[in-house]
């Protein structure tokens, strides 16, 4: 599997939050990459996030969204840059607020993130783990030497056949 890198802008408007969190989910699941429940739920939270404090918190007109994903590695990166130069930080919510949450919850669901000024502003960025890949036939095929390593991964997770498998003996040393 190769490293696939995209982004695309998106007009700094409250209505498109969704559409950009939809845009980022398309993206990787189009390159082949497969998400599960709770690998979706949390890169919808997280894209969520980002793109909505950049969109509440910058007075850019455009934001750039960059999406890249190595799934050899279980990694993807989500980042967001907005043209304001105050970096987010976490807060502490009361119970009444409705807002204020969002960097705690992109703390807890990804594996790092962070904010950096740049050039014209900052850049916000979370890293995500992604699910196992399974290995395709093309990838077997590119790479003979790996096949040997993937079978036997596939043969652990076989489950035993009945009641009457039996785990072979081995040899006592003496």
């Amino acid at each position: 599997m190769s490293v696939h890198s995209r982004s695309f802008f998106l007009v700094r408007d409250p209505a498109n939050a969704a559409p950009g969190r939809r845009r980022i989910r398309t993206l990787i699941v189009g390159w082949g990459i497969r998400l599960d429940d709770d690998t979706r739920t949390s890169l919808d939270v997280v894209s969520s996030e980002l793109i909505t404090n950049a969109i509440r918190h910058s007075d850019s007109v455009t934001l750039t969204v960059g999406v890249h994903a190595d799934p050899q590695r279980g990694r993807v990166l989500i980042e967001v840059y907005d043209a304001s130069v105050i970096l987010p930080r976490a807060r502490q919510a009361r119970p009444d607020e409705e807002a204020g949450r969002g960097m705690l919850l992109v703390q807890r669901l990804a594996l790092s993130h962070g904010a950096e000024r740049t050039e014209r502003g900052k850049r916000v960025w979370a890293e995500l783990a992604l699910p196992e890949q399974a290995t395709t036939r093309r990838q077997l095929l590119a790479r003979p030497h790996r096949a040997g390593g993937h079978l036997l991964r596939r043969l652990r997770s076989v489950p035993p056949a009945g009641p009457w498998h039996r785990r072979p003996r081995t040899a006592l040393a003496t």
